[in-house]
């Protein structure tokens, strides 16, 4: 039997113009160090490629620039079935289940995108994050130019009657390896790449009794949906723990070959980085020691992936109240049906948006989902009548399950039958806490994304609330303050509250780790110089946390009035005066309400990447559109 690459019948002669691969992978915050040595490798072996980071967590809590790869948010998908796919499945299963949608993204990029010539389709890579590459991978372009539609690698290349991992093992686990798949961007390829997607949404699971291990048992159909599928029987691509039993990597480090023909790649599956003697957590047979070669690049790889750069990142928790620890994932084989983790009853998915498209391409595409949102909202609210109502819905400030007092104080919207609707994002308060639909959803997302420990450094723009109250029992190192303008110097205490103007904030630069503004910003006059003010006080690495009366469709903010140099306040709409808690009758004039334009002020204070989060919620009851919470970041 050949351990060579057999060249199928059917393809063609190779163009001498070779198209350029394409490259992606999928990981989760913590392992995008690995990603990282992915990404340099396939560099220095397919200079000038495209290299794309699809990231299965929150986008957040890294510097993409300082990294050095471009990093693709999760919401970048589209999948319409998105918040069921987090909230079913574990780390592992989610970042498989988005494979196909990702190179349904790819391959929608086309060809400008680096993958050769206008009259070439693109060939994409799909490779694990845990993989690094030793050579280019001259043997999947021959194949693809050729004509080939697919490229897979088999687990073995013999039959392993008595090996670690036997052949029957294969029947179980899938033929092939999906840590590696390159697709041509065909359309007949495009139609099976779809129906992989479908089977994703909710089949993408472990479950050996049934014949289903994530997306890769799928893949033993492929060459029955497709013409040109080619298996190729390399011995220098995807070694792993699985087949080191017919794998030998011999020849010096700038050469390294396998079986005789250069090494391409190798894939670190399973690497337990405390242990510095075992391979992998899936073999018990195959150490460092009797690896045959394997072992030297495994105690390479390791150690750069454990170095002092990449320790804050490896430790970055993810996101949605996952526990991937210790392989006992829920649906993981062994782990005794006992799921290690599960949705907290505070848990809330909001999607994040950093650009207006992309959050009109949610609109578009979630069009059925936010109808049923509307109906759902209709179905609360009383017809005739303008009296205050009560439903029941978690609070996830308070903890359990509450009545919500609902009015239609300030209604500015009717139905199609003329009954007023309430403004759901300032009228939705809960009866134990009384924080209204906005403020609930803030502190909840803070808490939830950020995790902020007890003795965090919080400066929040308001300190005569009833959440500073809440705040203030939780987080020791909470600072608050309200505005009193020159009646109080600034920094000053004014019947034990403190003054702050946010545009020329008193603190000393990097004073804290997190600034809160809720419904403040849009008080103030200028707020990129207030943006200024946040990015010197925050600590390198610190957030800054908002929400603002917002137009989420549009990008230019409203102006509603000005200040002019003189002190005049030039008025271009009616005067729209909102609650103030140290001027009741006064309140506060509101100037603008905000559009996407915001996220060019962030930039130009020296924010880095800056986005929101949309949610919307029946358990929780954060109803009405367009509800919305800022975050800026300020880079390490």
């Amino acid at each position: 039997m050949n351990d060579g690459t057999m060249i199928a019948p059917y393809l063609r002669v190779v163009p001498e113009n070779r198209s350029a691969l394409r490259f992606f992978t999928i990981c989760a915050r913590n392992f995008l160090p690995g990603a990282q040595i992915l990404c340099d490798s396939v560099r220095r072996a397919h200079p000038g490629a495209v290299f794309t980071v699809y990231l299965c967590d929150r986008d957040m809590g890294y510097d993409a620039e300082a990294l050095g790869m471009d990093i693709e948010p999760l919401e970048a998908l589209g999948i319409p079935a998105l918040e069921r796919m987090i909230r079913t499945y574990n780390i592992t299963e989610l970042c498989t289940a988005i494979k196909p949608y990702c190179f349904l993204r790819e391959f929608a990029r086309g060809p400008e995108a680096g993958a050769g010539t206008a009259e070439q389709s693109p060939h994409v890579v799909y490779l694990d994050p845990d993989i690094e590459l030793f050579s280019p991978l001259v043997e999947v372009a021959e194949a693809l130019d050729a004509g080939a539609s697919a490229v897979l690698t088999p687990h073995v290349l013999k039959p392993a009657e008595r090996a670690e991992f036997a052949d029957d093992h294969f029947l179980r686990y899938g033929i092939y390896n999906l840590g590696f798949i390159a697709l041509r961007a065909t359309e007949a390829v495009a139609d099976v790449v779809r129906w992989w997607a479908r089977r994703m949404v909710d089949q993408c699971i472990i479950d050996l009794p049934q014949g289903i291990f994530v997306d890769q048992k799928w893949m033993d159909l492929l060459p029955a949906f497709l013409d040109g599928v080619h298996v190729l029987r390399h011995p220098g691509y995807n070694v792993a723990y699985w087949n080191l039993h017919e794998r030998r990597i011999h020849g010096p480090d700038t050469a390294l070959q396998c079986n005789g023909q250069p090494l391409r790649f190798v894939h670190y599956s399973g690497i337990i980085l405390e242990d510095v003697e075992q391979l992998s957590r899936h073999s018990g047979m195959f150490y460092v020691s009797n690896s045959f070669g394997y072992g030297p690049l495994v105690r390479r790889y390791r150690a750069r992936l454990t170095a002092p750069e990449n320790r804050r990142l490896r430790q970055l928790p993810y996101a949605f109240f996952w526990n991937g620890a210790g392989d006992s994932n829920a649906h993981t084989p062994g782990g005794g049906g006992a799921p290690a983790w599960r949705r907290p009853d505070s848990f809330l998915f909001a999607r994040q948006a950093f650009s207006l498209e992309q959050y009109l391409g949610y609109l578009s595409a979630e069009a059925r989902e936010i109808e049923s949102q509307r109906a759902t909202e209709a179905a609360l609210t009383p017809r005739g009548r303008r009296e205050a109502f009560e439903f029941t819905c978690y609070c996830a400030v308070c903890g359990g399950r509450h009545p919500m007092v609902t009015s239609f104080m300030y209604s500015c919207a009717t139905d199609g039958e003329g009954n007023p609707i309430p403004n759901w994002r300032e009228h939705i308060a809960c009866r134990s806490c009384g924080l209204p639909n906005r403020v609930r959803a803030s502190v909840h997302l803070f808490l939830q994304e950020f995790d902020p420990a007890p003795d965090s450094r919080i400066y929040i723009t308001e300190q005569k609330t009833a959440l500073y109250t809440l705040l203030s029992g939780r987080f020791s190192r909470l600072t608050g303050s309200e505005y009193f303008g020159n009646r109080v110097p600034k920094g000053a205490m004014f019947d034990g509250v403190r003054n702050e103007n946010f545009e020329a904030l008193s603190f000393q630069s990097e004073s804290f780790d997190y600034l809160l503004s809720f419904d403040v910003l849009e008080h103030v006059p200028h707020p990129e110089r207030a943006f200024a003010e946040a990015f010197r006080v925050l600590e390198p690495g610190g957030s800054l946390i908002f929400s603002v009366p917002a137009h989420l469709d549009r990008y230019p903010s409203t102006i509603r009035a000005e200040l002019a140099p003189d002190g005049q306040i030039v008025h271009h709409l009616p005067a729209e005066i909102h609650g103030n808690p140290v001027d009741e009758k006064g309140g506060a004039l509101c100037f603008r309400h905000f559009g996407w334009d915001v996220m060019d002020m962030l930039r130009e204070a020296g924010f880095r990447r800056p986005f929101l989060y949309h949610y919307w919620s029946r358990e929780f009851g954060y109803f009405g559109p367009g509800q919305a919470l800022f975050v800026a970041e300020k880079p390490r």
